[in-house]
């Protein structure tokens, strides 16, 4: 018994102990870091023999070796019998994957025999609190410790345990060993063969972290995860106890939540569906009302068509009927902009909102506006999955934040993207789904959205001096300028390009074409620009009319009587589709100034650029088949003053 010993008196090794009890008419069968706390606890329910099986392991190991065991049929026998036979699974099971079999002598346990301090574990009331906390979601210890900050780890860690052996919360390794030396991470999905490392934690000279989820804090090979959800399925190894028998549970089962009231939504202001968006409202509507669980349905909207309330119907009537919605974007601006209208439609007692900085929700919340990464901190929850611009960095090419987004979702919930630049990908799940991809082609005022205008030349030329616009991108800043109140959006596909297109404009400021411009007039700025805010609040305000800048100004912008000009936009590795898309979409998007001109300026038209255009034209197409386009919108242009 020394080695059990050696564990329980080191707090500083992370380790979990396989162990089976057994007791008048029931056997058990689980994992612990704290056995003895587990045995004391079990002695209570009537089990009076215990079984500690090997040596305690790294959670990685022990957790995959019982997940193995739990498929074996254990049947009644004598102690002896039960415990010769789970070591020898268990020997094999490390022999399988390369690790001395235990040789131990190890003894049976008697209740009588077991020594524990006395309870010291919080009441019902905190537990019920760390209970609903865990529901829905995927947390690591040090997560769940800077919420209930309050309790000390070892108390922590057995609360934990007594909700594992009451079935309340399920135990999962955050990495485990999928086959040989190829490792897989249970919170991001990452799969691979780890650097390994000597872990002072659980001595393994093998332990290894997850390389992908890092962002969100470390996790290794011996670290546990805690949900409170009991369904999984696929690769996932999700443990609770093996029982055989009856029920252990000890604490008052979860308070039935209260049905849910009425949830009546309202739209800001007095702002009312378009035509287009009606439509598109019902046919979410439609969607989410199909028996079929699962399914995935793709909102294409026009930039400025206002796709993100088009979803508040269906997310009502999912609020009505007690489930749960998640609101999901790459973009953290997007989250802390759309929290407060879901707050102000659906209610601030039903709404939450994760990111990064943000402090975890202590309770559930039906609706959740969240970023994707947070995302990854929830587990099987969500009826409703909403992702709104998707195709926004760094969602597209990522495929931890696209299992996130996967296993948020639960059992035959639903998935929605809203986006005005749908990916392949997107494409081809709605119609895996067989499900009509829902289109909004009009912006809410009913004038067509503006198609780019393409120059063929090279824009920026190098001189004796510096560098140098050509005339024709002078002339046509010039005559865009003149329009009263006008302002230009110069997007360049660089940082270094940003300050070199800036100080070539400040140089022609001036002087013809510009004459009527003066140098400060111009500014410029990039990601790493640290009055980038500033700047764009003044370009906002007015106080200054032309900005240079990258494609961070890409979405989620919009200003009055603007007009665009992309310099080298057939650089394809950044001024691709739906980024050209964007660009444009930045134009036209008031109503007292429903228009604009946008230009891509480049030496060459790329297959992008040509994309982008028909793209538009396409949506200004089907506006006007649907009757979406106001009949007088030729003649309105015309009327508007600059």
């Amino acid at each position: 018994m020394e080695y059990i010993t050696i564990m329980l008196s080191s707090e500083q090794r992370l380790l979990f102990q396989l162990y089976a009890a057994q007791g008048r008419g029931k056997f058990l069968f689980f994992l612990s870091p704290v056995p003895l706390f587990d045995f004391n606890y079990l002695a209570g329910k009537e089990f009076d023999l215990f079984f500690p099986v090997v040596s305690p392991l790294p959670l990685g190991l022990a957790a995959s070796i019982f997940k193995d065991l739990c498929g074996t049929n254990f049947k009644k026998g004598s102690p002896k019998l039960l415990l010769e036979k789970i070591r020898n699974l268990c020997s094999r099971e490390l022999g399988r994957r390369g690790l001395p079999a235990a040789q131990e002598e190890v003894a049976v346990i008697p209740a009588a025999e077991i020594v524990y301090p006395p309870d010291t574990l919080p009441g019902y009331e905190e537990l019920h609190e760390l209970e609903s906390l865990l529901k829905g979601r995927l947390l690591s210890l040090g997560e769940i410790q800077s919420v209930v900050g309050f309790w000390g780890k070892e108390i922590l860690a057995q609360a934990l345990q007594l909700l594992c052996l009451e079935g309340k919360t399920a135990l999962l390794p955050a990495l485990y060993r999928k086959k040989g030396s190829l490792v897989y991470c249970q919170r991001c999905g990452w799969e691979g063969i780890p650097d390994t490392h000597n872990c002072a934690r659980c001595g393994s000279s093998e332990c290894c972290s997850c390389p992908d989820c890092g962002l969100l804090g470390s996790l290794s090979f011996c670290d546990p995860l805690y949900t409170g959800v009991d369904d999984n399925g696929g690769d996932e190894i999700c443990c609770k106890p093996l029982l055989m028998g009856a029920s252990l549970s000890k604490t008052a089962p979860l308070r039935k939540a209260p049905a849910p009231r009425p949830c009546r939504w309202t739209l800001p202001g007095d702002i009312k569906f378009t035509p287009p968006q009606e439509a598109a409202a019902q046919h979410l509507l439609k969607f989410g009302r199909e028996g079929k669980p699962g399914g995935t349905c793709l909102v294409w909207a026009a930039c400025g068509a206002g796709k993100t309330e088009v979803s508040f119907p269906l997310i009502a009537e999912m609020l009505n009927q007690g489930k749960k919605v998640l609101f999901a974007s790459p973009r953290r601006d997007v989250v802390l902009e759309i929290a407060p209208r879901l707050a102000l439609a659906f209610g601030r007692e039903r709404t939450a909102a994760l990111y990064g900085g943000s402090s975890t929700p202590k309770k559930e919340f039906p609706l959740l506006a969240a970023t994707t990464h947070q995302v990854l901190r929830f587990y099987h929850n969500f009826d409703l999955v909403i992702l709104d611009e998707g195709d926004a960095y760094p969602f597209p090419e990522s495929r931890m934040l696209h299992y996130g987004v996967e296993k948020a979702r639960c059992s035959g919930g639903k998935l929605v993207y809203l986006t005005a630049t749908p990916t392949s990908w997107m494409l081809a799940q709605a119609r895996k789904s067989r499900v009509d991809i829902i289109k909004i082609p009009a912006r809410p005022h009913g004038f067509p959205l503006p198609v780019p205008k393409f120059l063929k030349i090279a824009p920026l030329q190098k001189t004796r001096m510096g560098y140098e616009l050509q005339r024709q991108v002078l002339e046509i800043a010039a005559e865009l300028l003149k329009k009263a109140g006008s302002r230009i959006f110069l997007f360049v596909p660089s940082v270094a390009l940003t300050s070199l297109v800036g100080e070539a404009l400040r140089s022609a400021a001036g002087s013809y074409p510009l004459e009527h411009l003066k140098p400060d007039s111009v500014q410029w700025t990039h990601a790493g620009d640290r009055d980038r805010k500033l700047k764009r609040e003044r370009f906002f305000a007015g106080e200054f009319p032309l900005l240079v800048t990258t494609t961070i100004m890409e979405r989620g912008v919009t200003v009055p009587r603007v007009n665009v000009l992309v310099l080298e936009a057939a650089q394809e590795g950044i001024f691709d589709t739906s980024t050209l898309v964007q660009i444009a979409g930045r134009c036209g998007r008031s109503p007292d100034y429903p228009t604009g001109e946008v230009w891509f300026i480049s030496r060459e038209i790329s297959r992008s650029m040509r994309e982008a255009r028909l793209q538009i034209m396409g949506m200004n197409k089907e506006a006007q088949r649907k009757g979406y386009l106001r009949g007088d919108w030729e003649e309105m242009l015309g009327r508007i003053v600059f």
